[in-house]
């Protein structure tokens, strides 16, 4: 479902709409309605919009998008009816020719979900496919955050992604190489090539494989199905910089440890099973045991304490996922 103009159906308040006047060449103007463009606007209209849809189960909304799911036919109308109550009790108005009913997968916030699976848009990914080759910095960037935004269906983005990132520093001329074009290009195949995740399931327990190598951290969020296989929910990798990539060994794993429960927070910290992490390095298991004099390990020690884990051992042959989105590789190397 699609709120029509969703800003302009909440009214300004008086003090408000004085604050909001704006001057133009023949007269002085205020919006009567909240105007897009405020700084506290999205706050405002998201709280807006949870406060209508307040305890009406099987249903999220992110400002004007709102998504209803269901397991059955039967549930879903009568979630649909009280989601018309809830609107237009709030006088809140929907634009038909956007919303869609009885579908099976929907494209929501830039992806297709439904069917417990989600999906990169394929229309989108043909378009970076289709992206032309760069010629300046603006561009770089554009298509930097064109693939950053599925970079979650991604085993290596930070890798593969790497001399692309790093002619983003200040100080650094814009200089197309040979590397930079196998980045470039394989940066596409491994989007067109981009799995299909699972939808978490808060009802089951998570798994997080977690790796770090010299250079870059990685790690995978899994749900294990009924019949006992893993399905990846989303992948994670991300950088050291150059303090990072001397820390010990140990401290890059923890550290890596920190990013990946921090990027999946969402999931791990609402879950109500203790979330199983597996790593290669098996001083982790004994941290929150051992003694030490090494203060950074010791804080990032009584910050793993936030979350319920399980930290076991797994060797680095059988950490493939993890391994993989920790390590460089050849981009020559086939995806």
């Amino acid at each position: 479902l699609d709120l029509l103009k969703g800003y302009w159906q909440v009214p300004l308040t008086p003090f408000a709409s004085k604050v909001s006047a704006f001057v133009t060449l023949d007269n002085l103007l205020q919006y009567t309605v909240l105007p897009f463009g405020l700084r506290n606007a999205p706050a405002t209209f998201q709280r807006l919009v949870n406060q209508v849809l307040c305890n009406v189960p099987h249903c999220s909304a992110y400002l004007d998008d709102i998504v209803i799911y269901t397991p059955s036919w039967d549930l879903h109308l009568q979630i649909l009816v009280q989601v018309f109550d809830r609107l237009k009790m709030a006088n809140l108005t929907l634009n038909l020719a956007k919303c869609e009913f009885v579908k099976a997968t929907v494209r929501y916030l830039g992806k297709e979900v439904g069917q417990g699976q989600v999906r990169a848009l394929s229309d989108k990914i043909q378009a970076i496919v289709l992206f032309p080759p760069l010629t300046t910095r603006r561009e770089l960037r554009r298509f930097l955050g064109m693939t950053g935004y599925y970079r979650c269906f991604c085993r290596n983005f930070s890798t593969v992604a790497k001399p692309l990132t790093d002619m983003l520093g200040t100080n650094i001329p814009f200089c197309w190489t040979s590397e930079c074009n196998q980045a470039f290009l394989a940066l596409r195949d491994l989007l067109c090539c981009a799995p299909v995740l699972t939808a978490p399931d808060l009802s089951r327990p998570f798994k997080l494989e977690v790796d770090a190598s010299d250079a870059r951290a990685g790690a995978v969020l899994l749900q294990e199905d009924a019949g006992g296989l893993d399905h990846p929910i989303c992948y994670f990798s991300r950088k050291f910089n150059l303090a990072q990539r001397h820390y010990s060994t140990i401290e890059k794993e923890t550290l890596a440890l920190i990013w990946s429960l921090q990027h999946f927070s969402v999931y791990v910290g609402n879950s109500a099973f203790t979330t199983i992490v597996f790593t290669d390095h098996n001083p982790l298991i004994f941290l929150h045991r051992m003694y030490n004099h090494n203060q950074r390990l010791m804080r990032w020690a009584l910050l793993l304490q936030e979350f319920n884990l399980d930290i076991c051992h797994k060797k680095g042959t059988e950490n493939l996922m993890a391994d993989a989105l920790s390590r460089s590789f050849s981009l020559e190397a086939p995806l």
